[in-house]
């Protein structure tokens, strides 16, 4: 028979002492706390008014631009008689027009063309096609002044309030008075409001379409929409007078 010999003592010690130092091992992974999350910045806030005025700013500055000027329904009375429905061009700093516009004169469609250089103005007679000179103060688009205009939106827009900021755009919203249309719409009807969504590139701060909910005179249509987008900012453009 076989006698088996107990482990010594000094065995034993050194065996506790390896599992103990196993344990404490496995206790300290496991003990490990997880990295500290980084906090996400928050994004800073967009002053809207200051927005509005170093937009308005930006656009004012610009060289040259191109218009359009359109109307989901009916059209803006300039004139008795006029109505324009759309209106297109290119504005040239500080003081070159070029207008192409189509409306109703009465019961008939028209389509005519004007050009203002400082204070000289020319426009095609909607039944001829020919150039023709007129004193800026009687043209029917005597007050186009979309530079000066533009920068009337930005400004006196009031109640503003961010809608979104989203792929490179920056849209806003609020009421604006129709006198600050003047420039733009001609003659408004005093004190009342017209509800303005605009957007605004958020790289160069150029107002890039106006969206104007609200009747600006008493005779338009309720409902009337008016659309101004901007493009083709600061390209290379030359404005003449028509021989």
């Amino acid at each position: 028979m076989i006698e088996m010999k107990r482990p010594s003592l000094q065995f034993i010690a050194v065996l506790l002492l390896f599992v103990a130092a196993l344990t404490s091992a496995s206790c300290e992974v496991e003990s490990t706390p997880d990295p500290t999350a980084l906090p996400v910045p928050t994004p800073t806030p967009v002053n809207v008014e200051q927005l509005l005025r170093d937009a308005g700013a930006a656009t004012a500055g610009l060289d040259t631009f191109h218009f359009l000027l359109e109307h989901n329904t009916g059209g803006t009375p300039l004139a008795p008689n006029l109505t324009v429905t759309e209106a297109k061009g290119d504005v040239v700093n500080p003081d070159g027009i070029s207008t192409e516009f189509a409306g109703t004169l009465g019961a008939f469609a028209v389509r005519s063309s004007l050009i203002t250089l400082g204070d000289e103005s020319y426009m095609t007679n909607p039944l001829t096609g020919a150039w023709e000179s007129v004193p800026k103060e009687v043209s029917p688009l005597g007050f186009f002044d979309p530079q000066s205009g533009i920068g009337a939106i930005m400004t006196q827009v009031v109640n503003a309030n961010l809608l979104s900021i989203r792929e490179g755009e920056i849209r806003v919203g609020g009421s604006l008075p129709v006198a600050a249309l003047e420039s733009i719409l001609g003659s408004a009807t005093d004190g009342t409001t017209v509800e303005a969504e605009l957007t605004i590139d958020a790289k160069t701060l150029f107002l890039t379409e106006a969206i104007l909910t609200g009747r600006v005179t008493a005779t338009e249509p309720d409902g009337v929409i008016r659309t101004i987008t901007l493009s083709k900012f600061n390209q290379p453009l030359t404005i003449v007078a028509p021989q």
